[in-house]
């Protein structure tokens, strides 16, 4: 389940990530989300929280991640995964390859240096 923090205003897009993402968590939240966003802004700044309690994505959700990624790829200047276990690490690096802004994983205790590097 992807749901929108209160953070999120302007540029800056904040999703919380718990459980087994689906298509319709793209579809429903970060799509219409990214658009809305994109209208007001050249390149926007996302931080993905991924709780405890995430664990991944299903599969037409994982193609449904790639495809916003490359059609996407000019559209993000910083992009901040907070709390990614080892493997989402790895998925990090490989979509670092797809888009030409940054982006960097922090630990869960990290959440604070997360906010000031994606802000800066």
């Amino acid at each position: 389940m992807l749901e929108l923090m209160t953070e999120t205003e302007g540029d800056v897009i904040a999703v919380r990530a718990r459980g087994v993402l689906t298509e319709d968590d793209y579809r429903d939240v970060l799509v219409p989300q990214l658009a809305k966003a994109l209208k007001g802004a050249e390149q926007i700044r996302v931080l993905f929280l991924l709780e405890q309690t995430f664990r991944g994505w299903n599969a037409r959700a994982a193609w449904r991640n790639t495809c916003l990624d490359v059609r996407h790829r000019r559209d993000f200047d910083k992009v901040a995964i907070v709390g990614a276990p080892t493997w989402e690490q790895w998925c990090a690096k490989l979509a670092n390859l797809l888009i030409t802004g940054e982006i960097k994983t922090f630990a869960h205790d990290e959440l604070s240096t997360a906010w000031t590097w994606l802000r800066a």
